[in-house]
């Protein structure tokens, strides 16, 4: 009986062992099988990575191209855009220049026809010298007879002075109109007055002039002897309308 039951035992672990043993097997076989898979699938993805990578240089190469052609566009842009600024500052200044010709121009005509009206009028260049150099000669004889009779009339008042002395009769002596003097010093006992101006300024002998504070007339004196840059004149008692004084302003007067 224990025989029995010990064969069974064997049998049954014996069927045990090989229904293990085969399922182990389908066991490693599906792993075998998985595994294979998954190395073909890793191998695919090794080289969809690469294909990938590989098309990603390519695309950076790309991009790398195309940045370099967008700076060198930019550049050239830039440089385009400058020479755009110049030309337009040339093509200004040329304008500027041309209105200037062209003012100058039309300055130019209009002095040519108003200088043909001149010379129309008043002869030519040559003509207008000539006509000049003889005014000249002719202004500067004037002056010098202008001179002349001044130096003829002192001489003649000076004459008529001296005859009113011996004649005992008055003169009248004309002064020049713009003289004007200051006095300098005042005798008020004997009525006489010192002046800063002389036959240098025009001073004349028996010569009237008016005596003046700001607006108000003092006196009036008549010359009596006559220096070179000074004179002396006396007070005429008639025309005293307060005392004269150190700095009272001479002006000739009626």
């Amino acid at each position: 009986m224990v025989r029995i039951l010990l064969v069974v035992t064997l049998i049954a672990l014996g069927g045990a062992g090989y229904i293990a043993f085969n399922n182990v097997k389908g066991t490693i076989t599906g792993l075998n099988n998985e595994l294979a898979d998954t190395q073909d699938n890793l191998d695919r993805t090794q080289r969809d990575l690469a294909k990938s990578q590989k098309a990603q240089e390519e695309a950076e190469q790309k991009m790398a191209v195309a940045q370099g052609q967008s700076e060198t566009a930019q550049a050239a842009l830039r440089q385009a855009q400058a020479r755009l600024v110049a030309q337009t500052q040339r093509a200004d200044q040329h304008k500027d220049d041309l209105d200037k010709t062209t003012a100058e121009l039309v300055d130019t005509r209009n002095k040519y026809q108003s200088w043909k009206g001149f010379e129309q009028q008043y002869g030519t260049q040559s003509q207008i010298k000539g006509k000049l150099a003889a005014y000249d000669e002719v202004s500067d004889q004037s002056d010098q007879f202008a001179v002349e009779n001044g130096i003829l009339l002192g001489q003649v008042q000076k004459l008529g002075v001296e005859l009113a002395r011996y004649t005992g009769s008055s003169v009248k002596v004309s002064l020049p109109g713009n003289l004007h003097g200051k006095v300098t010093a005042v005798d008020a006992q004997f009525d006489f007055v010192v002046l800063d101006i002389g036959e240098s300024q025009g001073v004349r002998e028996h010569g009237e002039l008016l005596v003046s504070r700001g607006e108000k007339l003092v006196g009036k004196i008549r010359v009596l002897d006559v220096k070179k840059d000074h004179s002396i004149a006396n007070i005429l008692p008639d025309w005293k309308q307060g005392e004269i004084q150190t700095g009272d302003l001479v002006i000739v007067g009626n």
